[in-house]
């Protein structure tokens, strides 16, 4: 059974729906070109940098929800004009020390709470590649940021009614 340090804490504050529009900044093409992501998720990258918001905003739709174990469960869907694009599904598992965390599914990897259950930092594989991204939490909003080989991306999530 996990502790309750940092990292239970600062998932438990998580639970919820959670929305954000997307915002991705392409910052070196040439890094993005030899990433080693496909040709197919690189275009997917330019696109979503690239989208205009007269054609609709792009979402995250989140959910957070904790289950016995140590066990976290994320839910991402991302959205456009309300359809579901695309959906993953990771499990964070707590690891006993209360801070650090292990995440499989749809993104694998690894990272830590700070000892203020207000910030989470990962290492993560997404669309095959190694991303970095930290969380930083207060009240009913959810900063995200991601840096991966030529883009990088922000997204300021707000907790959703019930």
């Amino acid at each position: 059974m996990t502790t309750a340090g940092p990292a239970r804490v600062y998932y438990e504050a998580c639970r919820g729906r959670w929305r954000a529009p997307i915002a991705i900044t392409l910052t070196d093409a040439g890094a993005l070109r030899r990433s080693g992501m496909s040709l197919l998720d690189r275009a997917r990258v330019r696109l979503l940098s690239l989208w205009p918001a007269w054609l609709g905003r792009i979402h995250l739709d989140t959910t957070v929800s904790l289950r016995g174990g140590g066990e976290v469960v994320h839910t991402t869907v991302v959205r456009w004009l309300a359809l579901p694009l695309q959906k993953s599904v990771e499990i964070f598992t707590l690891d006993p020390d209360g801070c650090r965390f292990t995440v499989g599914g749809s993104m694998t990897g690894y990272g830590s709470v700070d000892p203020t259950a207000t910030r989470a930092d990962y290492t993560l594989t997404w669309l095959g590649v190694e991303i970095r991204q930290w969380t930083t939490r207060a009240n009913d909003r959810v900063t995200v940021h991601q840096e991966g080989p030529g883009f990088r991306a922000q997204q300021e999530l707000v907790r959703q009614a019930a």
